[in-house]
């Protein structure tokens, strides 16, 4: 063999080389990429669900101690959210805990800089809503997180919500007086002895406690559904969106 056929058998090689070291370079960079993807794409399914089991068992409630220690809320936007809920389950023994947490969740940057979920959470419901608890980074690559509230009476949907009790000893008080003025009213209609007259006085009576428990309860409810909207991103800017609804099942505060 000659130097000159030697060099372009070396040559040859060397680009047969390139070519198949290029390939494997690209081969294994889609395998990295498509891990990563189904990796977000589990954390997402994993924090939807996760999201939409304690949305759904939100509550507010007029049950308040007379040094008014506790108060419950719903403050939600359109990248954020802070709520109660009962739909926590104590996993230590004797660890002074109840059904009952408040929590958020929020679009912000983890100590990466990247976008990220963040989750708070406070295992005590006390006289300081939105404030204090533990927070984690639930969820990264996060390009959107997007939220809103759907309002039966307007049938809408809206960006925020906002409802924070703080007089609850007093609405408590006077629902209670509404409930036995309810039963007052039946006691009448039920009456044989008043007849039609009764009937029409009972309408009354039902009329103006209406009118009283609306003026009470009025804008402390919370929304039937609220819809999530996660938008993941991937190392090359490629989106995906994610979106999914969640039913509230108790929109009024509890109050008996």
């Amino acid at each position: 063999m000659t130097l000159l056929e030697v060099m372009v058998a070396v040559a040859l090689l060397a680009l047969m080389g390139v070519l198949v070291y290029s390939s494997l370079v690209i081969t294994i960079q889609s395998q990295q990429r498509a891990e990563l993807l189904q990796e977000r794409y589990h954390g997402a399914r994993v924090f939807l669900h996760r999201i939409k089991r304690e949305l759904s068992m939100s509550y507010l409630s007029l049950h308040q101690a007379e040094d008014q220690r506790t108060q419950t809320l719903f403050d939600g936007s359109n990248d954020q959210v802070i709520f109660n809920t009962s739909a926590y389950e104590p996993i230590r023994r004797d660890a002074h805990e109840s059904d009952q947490l408040e929590l958020e969740y929020r679009l912000d940057r983890d100590e990466e800089g990247e976008p990220a979920i963040i989750r708070r959470v406070k295992y005590h419901v006390d006289d300081r809503p939105g404030k204090g608890g533990e927070e984690e980074v639930v969820l990264s690559g996060v390009a959107e997180f997007e939220l809103s509230y759907y309002d039966k009476g307007k049938e809408d949907w809206r960006d925020d919500w906002e409802v924070t009790i703080e007089d609850a000893q007093e609405k408590r008080a006077i629902m209670k007086e509404i409930e036995k003025a309810r039963e007052a009213a039946e006691s009448v209609r039920n009456d044989d002895a008043s007849g039609i007259a009764g009937i029409a006085a009972a309408e009354g009576m039902d009329k103006m406690i209406d009118k009283a428990e609306g003026e009470v309860l009025e804008d402390i409810f919370l929304p039937n559904r609220v819809r999530i909207r996660l938008v993941l991103v991937d190392d090359e800017d490629q989106e995906y969106l994610l979106e999914t609804q969640t039913e509230i099942r108790v929109t009024d505060p509890l109050w008996y």
